[in-house]
């Protein structure tokens, strides 16, 4: 099991099977992050909330579980996540 929280929204499971798919979906937002394309940016966003939340199970509010995963929320702009992301290096 995966576990992924979207930023001001919750955290998901995931089965297993879903790693690769997250981690290209991830990579993809990141390539448009680092080369400043907002219109790609958008989409993989999208794309990747959609996945999560289509394919994986809402954990509820009152648990709390460690996170292999961490996703922007959709209305986090790209100056925003690059601030998240110098605080939180990977």
């Amino acid at each position: 099991m995966i576990v992924v929280r979207i930023l001001d929204e919750g955290q998901y499971e995931l089965p297993s099977e879903a790693r690769d798919e997250l981690v290209a979906r991830d990579t993809r937002l990141l390539n448009a992050l680092e080369k400043d394309d907002r219109a790609a940016y958008e989409t993989e966003l999208s794309g990747l909330l959609t996945f999560v939340r289509s394919g994986g199970t809402e954990v509820a509010l009152d648990v709390i579980k460690p996170s292999e995963f961490v996703l922007p929320n959709a209305e986090l702009s790209m100056p925003g996540v690059r601030a998240l992301l110098a605080d939180h290096p990977a």
